[in-house]
């Protein structure tokens, strides 16, 4: 008796893809590609906000523009 090859579907609940098969990640190329480009969005949003604080920091708050 042979195993019959089981159908794998991204986990992503709003895309669903039927994945081929032999892939090794759970979710599809697409989906993926969306997670890292996310990541990467919020890390530089981070690093921009640490960067403010930092710089507030070292000047102790007496940066004043209007001069």
């Amino acid at each position: 008796m042979s195993k019959e090859a089981e159908i794998r579907v991204c986990k992503n609940k709003e895309c669903q893809k039927v994945l081929p098969a032999g892939y090794k990640h759970k979710y599809c190329e697409a989906c993926r590609n969306k997670h890292a480009e996310t990541a990467k969005n919020v890390l530089k949003g981070l690093g921009a906000g640490a960067a403010t604080v930092a710089v507030v920091v070292v000047t102790g708050g007496k940066i004043n523009p209007k001069k």
